[in-house]
C-alpha cells in the first residue's frame, strides 16, 4: 500500500513538472518586460511608440504617487514634531508657573495618512489605464486591424518613437 501511494505521489509530481515546463515559454502579458513588448512591437514604429508611451506612463503614475505620499508623510512629521516641542516646552512652563497646559489634537498622523492614500490612488488610477493587459491586446489587434486607438495615439510624442525610449 506505501509503495503504490509513494509511485502515485512521484508519478503525479514527474507529471506536473512535465505540464510546467511545457507552458515556461509562454508567458502571461503582466510578467512581460519591456524589452519583450519591444520585440513584439519591432515591425512597426507606431507600435514601438506605443510600447514606449505605455511604459512612460506606468513610470509617470509611480512617480507621482511616490512623490505625493512621500511628501504627505514628510509634511505629517513636520507637523508632529513641531506639535511635540510645543508641548514639551508648555509642559516645562507649566512646571515653572504651576499651571498644566491643555492637551492639542495632533494632526500629523492624519496628514501623513492622507498624502499616502492619495500618492496610493494616483499610483493605482495612473497605472490601471496603462496595463500591460492592454498593451497585449493593442499589439495583438493592430496585426488585424493596421489602427492603434485614438485614445492611446493622441497621447504619443516624437520621443517615443525611438526604440530605446525611457
Amino acid at each position: 500500500m506505501k509503495l503504490i501511494l509513494i509511485l502515485t505521489i512521484s508519478s503525479a509530481l514527474i507529471f506536473s513538472e512535465a505540464i510546467a515546463q511545457q507552458n515556461s515559454g509562454v508567458k502571461e502579458p503582466s510578467q512581460m518586460s519591456k524589452y519583450e513588448f519591444l520585440a513584439m512591437a519591432s515591425k512597426s514604429d507606431s507600435l514601438t511608440a506605443v510600447v514606449n508611451m505605455f511604459f512612460r506612463k506606468r513610470k509617470s503614475a509611480t512617480t507621482s504617487g511616490l512623490i505625493v505620499g512621500g511628501s504627505g508623510i514628510l509634511i505629517g512629521l513636520v507637523v508632529t514634531s513641531a506639535n511635540a516641542a510645543d508641548q514639551v516646552l508648555g509642559l516645562v512652563g507649566g512646571v515653572l508657573t504651576g499651571q498644566m497646559p491643555e492637551e492639542k489634537n495632533d494632526p500629523g498622523g492624519e496628514i501623513a495618512l492622507l498624502g499616502l492614500a492619495a500618492g496610493t490612488a494616483i499610483v493605482t488610477v495612473g497605472r490601471s489605464k496603462y496595463t500591460k493587459n492592454n498593451l497585449y491586446k493593442i499589439l495583438s489587434e493592430y496585426q488585424e486591424t493596421k489602427k492603434i486607438p485614438s485614445k492611446f495615439a493622441s497621447k504619443l510624442l516624437p520621443r517615443d518613437f525611438s526604440f530605446f525610449s525611457n
